[in-house]
């Protein structure tokens, strides 16, 4: 079974003089692995251009994809990632929430523990909030948000022809506001509601996406009275 799990906990402890390939391929010669599989990890998490430089020329985004190639080498069916983007700037989170995208998409189960839950409302499909031992909510992250601020949620639509869109869905019994180069609808309990509604009458959008009910109000609101 631990053969099946790989983890990346806190900050990875690597040889900073030596470059990213011999790093893991110490780690894989420990475990009876060769070097073939050292190219697959790195070329799965995108450092292959860089596989041979220096571990401490490489930026905190870099490191921690190292790290997270070190935790692939078994090809687990499990990844946990702890914190995966702490301390990262922009262009590190985004990284790492597109490798965890794409792992995701290859078949790996990957379980993330972070406070950052902008993060995790971006990235994850299902979330577990915990507090003090206990679990406190869990399920779909947009189940979780509908348990929190009701089955009416918000939101924002992008259509060529607002005029006509709001005709459309007002005329569905949804509330719409129009606001600058966006509509704001309400009443909907999901987005594929107003995706059919427009289409059936010739009306396609160019962008959906909720607004409010982020995973941070969330988490405030289900862990208040916890004393977390």
């Amino acid at each position: 079974m631990i053969d099946r799990v790989g983890a990346v906990v806190e900050q990875p402890r690597l040889f900073g003089g030596f470059t990213g390939r011999t790093n893991l391929y110490l780690l894989a010669r420990s475990i009876g692995l060769g070097r073939a599989r050292v190219d697959e990890v790195l070329d799965a998490v995108g450092l292959g251009g860089r596989a041979d430089d220096r571990y401490k020329t490489y930026s905190l985004g870099m490191k921690q994809r190292l790290a997270i190639a070190a935790a692939l080498l078994k090809k687990p069916d499990l990844l946990v990632l702890d914190e995966p983007t702490n301390g990262l700037d922009p262009a590190g989170i985004r990284e790492i929430r597109n490798l965890v995208r794409d792992l995701a998409s290859a078949g790996t189960t990957v379980i993330i523990s972070s406070h950052i839950l902008a993060e995790v409302q971006q990235v994850c499909d299902s979330v577990s909030i915990i507090g003090r031992g206990r679990l406190l909510a869990g399920g779909p992250v947009a189940d979780v948000l509908s348990e929190v601020g009701g089955t009416t949620r918000t939101f924002r639509l992008e259509v060529d022809d607002r005029a006509a869109a709001a005709r459309v869905l007002a005329a569905a019994g949804l509330a719409v506001q129009d606001e600058k180069d966006a509509l704001l609808v309400s009443g909907a309990e999901q987005g594929s509601q107003i995706t059919r509604m427009l289409a059936e009458q010739g009306q396609f959008l160019s962008g959906l996406s909720p607004v409010g009910g982020d995973l941070e109000s969330a988490f405030l609101q289900i862990t208040e009275g916890e004393g977390l």
